[in-house]
């Protein structure tokens, strides 16, 4: 995706900063450790969801730059470095999805390790516009899906309407990479999330966060 874009504010007080997101006064651009996973993570991204100061998306691009794509996506246009990456063979490509009828629980598989590097797309936005994506994608029809179920509430709580049920982007790709065995590089994630968490909402009220 390019990286010609403008991050919206959540503060009259300070500019947003375009990478993290984070009002600039809590900017952690410099201080995040960069990873490099053995999976690679897919996220397949509106326009509209990309600028959000709130989307996980970006940060974990910034954590696992190298093995982290964000792809856009738009109605008529598609993705054609999606299908690329689909159908380059070289990865064993899982689509993150929850099941909701019996088209879904027919492609449901379990994880499993197979040799080949995973990959797993995941679609980014709110569980409206992620079944629209999925309703309106026919190249995703034919991948295999991967339903989380956690047993634990999602920490995601910067929009109104957020269900501790539903994991964000970025604790869904924490989960998937603790099932492929990266457990250090999936606590590394979480302690990013966890400090973008508190910036965020530190900044919401333009205080720069207290270490």
């Amino acid at each position: 995706m390019s990286l010609k874009y403008k991050v919206k504010r959540i503060t009259r007080l300070h500019e947003s900063c375009d990478i993290c997101g984070l009002p600039m006064i809590n900017c952690i651009c410099g201080i995040v450790p960069r990873i490099q996973t053995n999976a690679k993570i897919w996220i397949l991204s509106t326009e509209r969801e990309f600028y959000r100061p709130s989307n996980t998306a970006r940060l974990l691009k910034l954590a696992n730059p190298d093995s982290t794509e964000i792809i856009l996506w738009e109605r008529t246009n598609i993705p054609e470095k999606l299908l690329e990456n689909i159908n380059s063979k070289i990865y064993e490509v899982y689509l993150l999805f929850p099941v909701e009828d019996e088209e879904g629980a027919v492609r449901k598989v379990e994880y499993n390790n197979s040799g080949k590097p995973p990959a797993f797309i995941i679609i980014d936005g709110t569980w409206k516009e992620a079944r629209r994506i999925l309703r309106k994608s026919d190249y995703l029809k034919r991948i295999p899906i991967i339903s989380l179920e956690p047993t634990f509430k999602s920490k995601y709580d910067l929009r109104r309407g957020a269900s501790e049920e539903n994991l964000c982007t970025i604790e869904a790709a924490i989960e998937v990479l603790k099932a492929n065995d990266e457990l250090k590089d999936a606590e590394a994630i979480e302690e990013v999330f966890d400090l973008f968490l508190k910036s965020f909402k530190a900044g919401a009220t333009g205080q720069k966060l207290k270490e």
